[in-house]
């Protein structure tokens, strides 16, 4: 009996307890949070080695505010996006679906990202992203975009349409001589045509705005012997007396007479002497107890390059300097490299095809490693030249300051409408990027798609490159200048 009196109070215990239970959930009012979400937490591209190596690690930015999805970086030119599968992530939505638009309604297609996420999409379409919160009613539109780049962006592009200028003596002029340097943040252009010598001034080589000043000096100029130095402008008589410049137009003589100029280092202009038959290293001005002295048997006396100075980041107080080619002393030709520090002239271990008259600037390159990482590379350039069988287009490669060469890559090979040439003035001048875009006067290069929303660094410059005429075969002088670029320079990053 005992045992039957506590289970009948169990139950009747247990009836009470959810009798309360029952009647605290009626009681209660039931309140839950449906999300409002329409984020895009993450996307990206699936592996698809038959497209492009690590397509899955190429970044994509995420513009939530902007509504935009895309790639800063653009694929290689010649990419298949026609068929790419993404994977997409969201933050508790409702519904995503994308939206192929290819300006046909009877093509245009429709995926329920949610349903079928491993549906491929064709990227040469017009994509939508449209993504839809658990709410059923907030909404947001994506416009997602695979970038793909329009042009090879480490290719040096001269091209024809947008590159070529005549000299600013205007295109029916015959040049007889130019010489063109970078003095005072200004480009100064030397001419001489059948009516004399002219000096065409300007600080935008972009533009076509060119200051002339016709030339009376008491000298009969060499315009390929033209230096440039920080302070002053150089150039040697036809008897090789030296005459000194601050403006390009009044000229004096320095009482210095040279068999022919070399290049500058800091404020000192280099040459070459001829002493009783024997040719020796001389400058202007002098040191306080230098001596000319003899050059090396290997050394060129006329027709190097341009000799180039740079600055060491070990160093900064000895600019270094590098020229390429020329001919030595026994009328060959010689392809060595030689620097000089200040104090003394050595020959490099680096050496291009012998030659005189090549073009020789300091420049970038770039590779990119297999998951698409580009670095960038500090490089001298050297194009062109006079050889033994005649005027060349070689390009040549090196990033350690002349110590090595390399056959430039068929990216930055000469193309075949820009004639072979050599003694031609080069310089590298930066171009604000707006500038470039307002410019008229020369085409712009077709680079990659840029989204709307997305705006430019405004203070970024492009290293455009700049070719002042150059001799044929015949020695005849071209009236152009042409203007190029590394492609992926010549649009700045996005910040």
């Amino acid at each position: 009996m005992k045992t039957q009196r506590i289970y009948f109070f169990l139950c009747i215990a247990t009836l009470f307890l959810s009798g309360i239970s029952c009647n605290s959930t009626d009681d209660e009012d039931i309140s839950y949070t449906v999300s409002e979400s329409v984020r895009v937490s993450a996307f990206s591209l699936a592996a698809n080695d038959s497209v492009l190596a690590n397509l899955d690690t190429i970044f994509f930015t995420i513009d939530l505010i902007g509504g935009q999805i895309y790639n800063a970086d653009s694929l290689p030119v010649g990419t298949d996006v026609s068929a790419l599968i993404a994977n997409i992530s969201f933050d508790n939505v409702g519904q995503a679906k994308i939206y192929m638009d290819f300006g046909d309604p009877a093509k245009n297609d429709t995926i329920d990202y949610i349903e079928n996420p491993s549906d491929s999409i064709d990227f040469t379409s017009k994509v939508s992203l449209v993504v839809t919160a658990q709410n059923g009613v907030t909404e947001k539109w994506y416009s997602v975009k695979v970038n793909v780049h329009q042009i090879d962006p480490d290719s040096l592009y001269w091209n024809s349409p947008f590159g070529k200028k005549s000299l600013p003596c205007g295109s029916q002029v015959t040049v007889k001589s130019q010489k063109s340097v970078y003095f005072k943040d200004k480009v100064h252009t030397f001419i001489e045509d059948n009516s004399g010598y002219t000096l065409y001034v300007t600080d935008n080589p972009l533009g076509n705005e060119w200051t002339s000043h016709v030339l009376s000096v008491p000298f009969t100029p060499v315009l390929n012997s033209l230096q440039a130095t920080g302070e002053a402008l150089y150039m040697l008589s036809e008897g090789g007396e030296l005459y000194r410049s601050e403006d390009g137009m009044a000229w004096t003589s320095t009482g210095q007479t040279f068999y022919s100029l070399v290049g500058t280092w800091k404020s000192r202009v280099l040459g070459i002497v001829s002493d009783n038959g024997t040719y020796k290293h001389d400058c202007y001005p002098r040191p306080d107890g230098f001596v000319p002295y003899a050059v090396a048997p290997n050394f060129p006396i006329t027709g190097s390059s341009p000799m180039v100075t740079f600055v060491s980041e070990y160093d900064l107080d000895s600019p270094q300097s590098i020229m390429v080619g020329g001919r030595m002393a026994d009328n060959t030709l010689t392809g060595a490299t030689w620097g000089y520090d200040g104090e003394a002239w050595a020959q490099l271990a680096g050496s291009i095809k012998p030659c005189e008259g090549a073009l020789l600037f300091p420049y970038f390159t770039f590779t990119t490693n297999e998951y698409w990482i580009t670095t960038q590379y500090s490089a001298w350039i050297a194009i062109g030249g006079r050889e033994s069988t005649g005027v060349a287009d070689s390009v040549y490669v090196s990033i350690n300051n002349g110590n090595t060469w390399n056959i430039a890559p068929e990216s930055l090979a000469m193309p075949a409408y820009i004639k072979p040439r050599a003694f031609a003035s080069v310089m590298v001048v930066d171009a604000d990027y707006e500038v470039v875009q307002s410019s008229s006067l020369w085409k712009l290069m077709p680079v990659r798609a840029v989204a709307h929303a997305v705006t430019r660094s405004s203070d970024y410059q492009i290293p455009y490159i700049y070719i002042f005429g150059g001799e044929d075969n015949s020695k005849q002088v071209y009236n152009e200048i042409w203007r190029g670029a590394i492609g992926r320079l010549s649009y700045p990053p996005i910040p």
